[in-house]
């Protein structure tokens, strides 16, 4: 029995010592480029790396195959078009969906907000400043630690900036709309070990936070002489009154995060099913050099860009193009088991737009795809399709 003892004491010695710490060299700065490579549709396989707490585990990513890639390039505050709008921040990314910055110390990297396409998908321009700020790294990071953080955005508009089909299944008339967006997040990190990735000589020693996320988006609609009801309280729920019963609602994120010294990417991200049991999406970092293809986030602001509007669609969808070079592109809308269900290229040029009828599309969420003549790719983003 005494040597059992001594042998479990020992054994949790050995592993106590071989939890690291993290340190701020994981924090992101101004002229980072951080390259990731996803994998879409993982095969079950690869639900083997959901691992208990503690450790130390070996995660195995080393046979992985990526889908496509990322870059994330960090710039200084100060050279965003809405600096102005976020005092006090330090680095920024920009991409397709505008401009998000952070305020950076040296125990802390944390979301203020951002500016660009509006978090309801309406297909507007907005500022938003997040209140409290997201953290989204801190430091130093140990095993056991535990955070949340509760944030909360309302966003009003005018119906006269969108577009009505939105609300034709509704028996009354609009002023304006407020779209709610509250986010529950947290985060233990809870497990150690090695992750094995492909490219690497040697395993990195990480420590993995699990977050939990959780994003109600809701509705309130002013009313003549009543003013501002939820939209819940007189549909019931999503999925009525019309195209804009569609945003209510709850999504859950469920994610393991591993992260490591002096390694500015996150080392590997799995996104699980809400219950735990399956990887649905793993990103790692990438050793490749990634091709010219590859989405790209953290651009120059003036750089290509492509967006949906209204975005749910209903009768049609509007797609706006930004600082494109004269060009053929091509436009490809598939479903997301991808069947193709719309395929035609056009000549762009500059700042304007270009209008698609949906009749022939079934309620649903699809993928929508620019790609210039070279065939490097514009962007990749979802379009959602609504029927009432």
């Amino acid at each position: 029995m005494k040597q059992m003892l001594l042998a479990a004491l020992s054994f949790i010695c050995i592993s106590a010592t071989a939890q690291p710490t993290i340190t701020s060299s994981y924090f992101p700065a101004a002229g980072d480029t951080l390259r990731s490579a996803i994998v879409q549709q993982p095969d079950a396989g690869f639900n083997s790396l959901i691992t208990g707490n503690n450790g130390p585990f070996n995660w195995d990513l080393s046979n992985v195959s990526a889908d496509n890639y990322a870059t994330t390039v960090y710039l200084n505050a100060s050279t965003g078009v809405h600096f102005a709008d976020f005092p006090g921040a330090d680095i920024m990314i920009t991409g397709t969906q505008g401009e998000t910055y952070y305020n950076k110390t040296n125990t802390l990297v944390q979301a203020m907000g951002y500016a660009g396409a509006d978090p309801g998908n309406f297909g507007l321009n907005i500022i938003a400043r997040f209140d409290p700020f997201v953290t989204e790294r801190k430091a130093p990071l140990n095993l056991f630690d535990f955070g949340s953080t509760s944030t909360d955005l309302s966003l009003p508009f005018g119906t006269d900036q969108l577009p009505d089909s939105l609300f034709s299944g509704l028996p009354f008339s609009l002023d304006s709309i407020r779209v709610k967006i509250s986010t529950d997040r947290t985060e233990i990190t809870n497990a150690f070990g090695k992750v094995t990735l492909p490219g690497f000589a040697q395993p990195f020693d990480v420590l993995r936070v699990e977050r939990n996320e959780y994003t109600t988006t809701g509705l309130d609609i002013k009313l003549p002489f009543i003013g501002w009801t939820d939209l819940a309280s007189i549909i019931g729920g999503g999925g009525g009154g019309g195209g804009i019963g569609g945003f209510i609602g709850v999504d859950t994120t469920i994610t393991h995060r591993f992260y490591a010294n002096n390694v500015k990417e996150e080392v590997a991200v799995l996104t699980l099913s809400n219950d735990k049991s399956e990887v649905t999406g793993i990103r790692y970092k990438t050793a490749e050099v990634v091709s010219s293809n590859e989405p790209s986030f953290g651009l120059a602001p003036g750089s290509p860009n492509v967006s949906a509007y209204p975005n749910p669609a209903v009768d049609w969808v509007r797609f706006d193009y930004f600082n494109l070079p004269d060009d053929n592109y091509n436009l490809k809308i598939f479903s997301l088991i991808g069947n193709p269900v719309w395929d035609k290229t056009y000549r762009l040029t500059g700042t304007k737009n270009l209008r698609i009828d949906l009749d022939t599309f079934r309620k649903g969420t699809y993928l929508y795809s620019f790609s210039d003549s070279k065939g490097k790719v514009i962007t990749t983003k979802k379009l959602v399709v609504v029927k009432p």
